[in-house]
């Protein structure tokens, strides 16, 4: 069983972001249910020591991450993932290309499935995610990005259990932030609408709503003002020409 996991939950506390904040951290991620309780479990019985590579995070930023042309969603963990499960992704003959278990020992620090090729949109296997852009199907298959710097596909199959489909306004509202360039991509007070003149915190954290097309609804707390919902939310653009606008925060 992995200790990372839990030392990483219980160790890290300032984890706050500005909105066009360039830097990766580690956050509190939201799982499916039943991966949740393994999370839970796992902090119950966390050591106290840090280690130095546990605060190895998402990379947010890769060459080709940002488009999404011909991408309706994403292969995400189903969830049907157990202990004794692996995923696999397969060639294009069907020959296995890759394996992993999210279940492992690293005591070692290491992670024992390393691939260098095995670059998708978003992963973390002490968190319990994986987000590979699907970019095809057919009758068996999804066709899914492996690497996104190279543009590297591969194919998992739809039969697999440990595995889903899921689009790209289902995903969203489930993260934890997202963030954005404010002087490129400014609140509105409705999608599509006026610009929201507002003042914000220092550091604002931008929270999922909703999304409707192309535009997501956020909201914000802010510590001085004690506003409603409504004087504390707005929306942004999250794509534009099929090129996705904002930065995706799994964690806390």
């Amino acid at each position: 069983m992995k200790t990372t996991l839990t030392i990483i939950s219980l160790a890290l506390t300032l984890t706050h972001f500005c909105s066009c904040s360039s830097s990766t951290d580690d956050r509190e991620v939201h799982l499916p249910k039943n991966l949740q309780v393994e999370l839970d479990q796992k902090k119950r019985g966390a050591d106290t020591f840090l280690k130095k590579d546990a605060t190895v995070s998402i990379s947010k930023t890769h060459s080709g991450k940002q488009l999404i042309a011909n991408s309706p969603g994403l292969i995400v963990l189903s969830d049907q993932l157990g202990k004794n499960d692996f995923v696999r992704i397969y060639n294009d003959d069907g020959n296995l290309w890759h394996e992993f278990s999210f279940f492992y020992d690293d005591s070692d620090g290491k992670f024992d499935y390393e691939n260098e090729n095995f670059r998708p949109f978003a992963f973390h296997p002490d968190y319990f995610i994986l987000n590979l852009k699907c970019v095809g199907e057919d009758k068996n298959r999804y066709e899914v990005v492996v690497n996104e710097e190279t543009g590297l596909k591969k194919f998992v199959k739809k039969e697999d259990r440990t595995l889903r489909f899921e689009t790209w306004e289902e995903l969203i509202p489930t993260l934890f932030a997202v963030g954005f360039k404010k002087e490129e991509n400014p609140l509105r007070d409705i999608p599509n609408g006026k610009l929201k003149v507002v003042e914000l915190p220092n550091e604002v954290i931008f929270h999922p709503i909703k999304v409707e097309k192309d535009w997501l609804k956020v909201s914000w707390e802010d510590p001085k003002k004690n506003k409603g919902k409504d004087e504390n939310s707005g929306w942004i653009r999250w794509k534009e020409n099929q090129k996705i606008l904002i930065e995706f925060f799994y964690f806390a």
